[in-house]
């Protein structure tokens, strides 16, 4: 079954919108998610390293993704070591795992801005779920 949209007028929320993409944009903005992701498949990497494996269809410039890593790591999304005359950059969670925290916060933001009404709905969204789904989900 189907999960029921909640209907409010768009004037409300506009200036909800979430932009396009994955979760992870919503945090860091499309160019911050693209170098973490490319950080995070790739593993250990120098700034020439990310800047060479991300996606052709998106060149950037070596100080663009220095920038970029400069600020994931301001962030502490990612953690460096000095080698040599520059650092080496390492993720410090999987995809998954910064979802999952993502995810976490969303929740105990909307359950601490919102309260019972949060939760009621959060109880309606899970009637509408797979129970082998929720099976899987409770197991852990």
């Amino acid at each position: 079954m189907p999960l029921r949209s909640v209907r409010l007028p768009s004037a409300l929320i506009g200036r909800l919108s979430r932009p396009g993409g994955r979760p992870e944009e919503w945090f860091l903005g499309s160019l911050q998610a693209e170098v973490l992701q490319t950080l995070a498949r790739r593993g250990p990497s120098t700034v020439r390293e990310v800047a060479d494996a991300l996606p052709r269809r998106t060149p950037r410039a070596y100080t663009t993704v220095m920038t970029v890593l400069g600020k994931l790591h301001d962030k502490g999304i990612v953690d460096r070591r000095r080698a040599g005359k520059g650092y080496v950059y390492t993720a410090r969670h999987t995809a998954a795992e910064l979802r999952d925290r993502m995810a976490g916060y969303l929740v105990s933001e909307l359950v601490g801005d919102f309260g019972d009404a949060a939760l009621v709905h959060f109880a309606s969204a899970l009637k509408g779920v797979d129970r082998e789904r929720l099976r899987r989900l409770r197991q852990g």
